[in-house]
């Protein structure tokens, strides 16, 4: 893989307000599809691997933060805008194809697994009775996942939940309601069906 300082020309869609920061020992399979827009901000740590196909755009006075050591697998999406910041903490992983969509902030601790194909959601439709749902606009709350934080594949995380350290949320779950630490849930909607260390409930 390529150091990302060879390939920092073909990052598009620079505003010239942008701003972007590259650590040192950054690699990438391929130039990722980078758009920072007027105000906005980027910021990518030492370390930091890209697979193929990674978007990441930051509008609106924005901010990504990738921190030490964060791996984006292949397909992995992160929206900011409207002012929000999305940081991965140290030594994260995001599994292929996930979505972060910051229309609101996102926070992903450190050593956190997010597996393949998760969306974590800061936006919703609003949904009043007598108006096309696409003129309605949206409503916004932040997404917090802490440390140690285990998300099984297709897991979708809607607006407002506060995972604490070590959740841990089985495949295919949609939570909406927040998680105290070491938590297990899993389920359409989610529910708590452990704590680690006492049993390991397939999840």
């Amino acid at each position: 893989m390529p150091p990302i300082d060879l390939l920092a020309t073909h990052l598009g869609g620079l505003s010239p307000t942008a701003a972007v920061s590259i650590g040192s020992g950054v690699t990438a399979d391929a130039p990722p599809d980078v758009t920072v827009g007027d105000g906005s901000r980027l910021e990518i740590g030492d370390g930091v691997i890209l697979r193929k196909d990674v978007e990441i755009r930051v509008t609106g006075g924005a901010t990504v933060r990738l921190d030490a050591r964060v791996k984006l697998d292949r397909g992995v999406r992160i929206i900011a805008a409207n002012g929000s910041t999305v940081h991965i903490g140290e030594e994260s992983a995001i599994g292929i194809g996930s979505v972060l969509n910051g229309g609101d902030s996102i926070t992903v601790g450190k050593l956190c697994l997010v597996s393949g194909y998760v969306y974590l959601q800061t936006s919703m439709h609003r949904h009043d009775r007598g108006v096309p749902i696409r003129h309605q606009g949206y409503d916004h709350a932040p997404v917090v996942l802490g440390d140690d934080v285990w998300l099984g594949a297709h897991v979708v995380v809607l607006p407002g939940c506060d995972l604490a350290d070590g959740t841990v949320v089985g495949s295919n779950a949609v939570l909406r309601a927040s998680t105290a630490c070491d938590e297990i849930w899993a389920g359409v909607p989610a529910r708590r069906i452990g704590v680690r260390g006492e049993g390991q409930p397939a999840v």
